[in-house]
């Protein structure tokens, strides 16, 4: 799980089933552990056999799943899923911590947080850059470079330049 700025984190498959199963982390940098506010799943959850999970085990935790496939299935399954998305994360964001995750965290939760930081007025690529250097400062212990921490999808990078444009 990365945190990618105040009260927003991408994770993968283990991460969001971590926050789902009530983990909790500081909501501000000097605030008490709580649990996630909201959970966004964009990938099958749970993924394994034998492991059910019908909702959050925490009240606080709300839970949008919405599994597509990476790539996109159809030229509007991103373009729908963001609909949905964008509004929940800014909504539960205002009552603790949010996690937007898939399988990997590489990129279909990478293209939401992008469309997420382009909402608030970062350019396409300057969202993509960001969310990769955040998820490298993370993992900097490891020596990963930025531009192999995430892989979205170029369907998913061509739906945020038609949705954003070209801002610098």
């Amino acid at each position: 799980m990365w945190r990618i700025e105040h009260r927003l984190y991408l994770g993968d498959h283990e991460s969001g089933l971590s926050a789902l199963l009530g983990e909790e982390h500081p909501t501000d940098p000097e605030g008490s552990p709580a649990p996630f506010a909201g959970v966004v799943s964009l990938c099958p959850m749970p993924l394994y056999p034998g492991v059910e999970l019908l909702s959050p085990t925490r009240d606080e935790t709300e839970w949008l799943h919405m599994p597509i496939m990476d790539g996109g299935n159809g030229e509007t399954e991103f373009e729908d899923a963001l609909g949905a998305a964008l509004p929940f994360i800014q909504r539960r964001m205002l009552h603790g911590n949010v996690l937007v995750h898939c399988a990997a965290g590489m990129s279909r939760s990478v293209s939401v947080i992008a469309a997420h930081l382009c909402e608030l007025g970062s350019s396409v690529e300057a969202a993509f850059e960001h969310v990769a250097g955040a998820k490298a400062l993370a993992l900097a212990h490891l020596g990963y470079a930025p531009e192999l921490l995430i892989a979205p999808a170029w369907e998913f990078r061509s739906a945020l330049r038609r949705r954003y444009g070209n801002r610098r």
